[in-house]
């Protein structure tokens, strides 16, 4: 793994490339501490990592610990695929949050689906959320099921007249970690939960901030 650094007057950024595995995050670890308590933000480049071991995620919670208490930020950026999938596995996306990209993830509960909204949803974060709710969509509808069996079309059309499966589907989207959503994004966000509604989804919200519940509102979102 390599490490680049680009030092500011309050902020240095990190850009790593490689693996951060065991063998190096004694090294990360080296670098975040070099510059102790001269900076007020550290940012980290993912846009080159390609894979992060459990090692590495211990250094950068308790990196984001040391930072915390003192007042100051770590900022995750451009996280790829592969290390994004790694966050999520291991709930590490829930504990670092991603102050640049937006991630939706989705956790399946036994009384209902959550989705975890994380960062800032911009317009073209939103079909990112469409993705998930027509997922869920397809999965519990008689439609999706139809398909699956290759039942016939007149049989496929009888059930789509009914729409949906027998039990109801709770959807809730957890929003405690969305710290903004832009003008444009929220319109399309609102279409999107019209677009991928049925009769027999409940869909909720919880954890929304104060700010963004008065933009919901004004929407007429939910």
């Amino acid at each position: 793994m390599t490490i680049e650094a680009d030092v500011g007057k309050s902020t240095v950024t990190l850009t790593l490339s490689g693996r951060l595995d065991t063998a190096n995050a004694p090294q990360l670890e080296r670098k975040i501490k070099q510059w102790g308590d001269d900076i007020v933000e550290l940012i980290l480049d993912f846009s080159d990592l390609s894979y992060i071991s459990s090692m590495g995620l211990r250094v950068l919670l308790q990196t984001q610990k040391a930072m915390k208490e003192k007042q100051r930020r770590l900022v995750i950026r451009n996280m790829g695929e592969a290390v994004r999938e790694v966050f999520e596995l291991t709930g590490f996306i829930n504990l670092i949050v991603q102050e640049e990209k937006f991630v939706v993830v989705r956790k399946d509960e036994d009384d209902c689906i959550v989705l975890l909204f994380n960062g800032k949803m911009e317009v073209e974060n939103v079909p990112a959320v469409s993705e998930e709710l027509t997922k869920i969509k397809t999965q519990n509808t008689h439609t999706s099921i139809a398909k699956e069996l290759g039942m016939s079309k007149k049989l496929t059309e009888l059930m789509e007249q009914t729409d949906t499966v027998t039990d109801p589907v709770n959807v809730v989207m957890d929003m405690e970690k969305l710290t903004r959503i832009s003008a444009g994004a929220l319109r399309q966000f609102k279409n999107v939960i019209d677009e991928t509604a049925w009769n027999n989804r409940n869909l909720t919200v919880r954890n929304v901030s104060d700010d963004i519940q008065a933009l919901f509102t004004i929407e007429g979102i939910l």
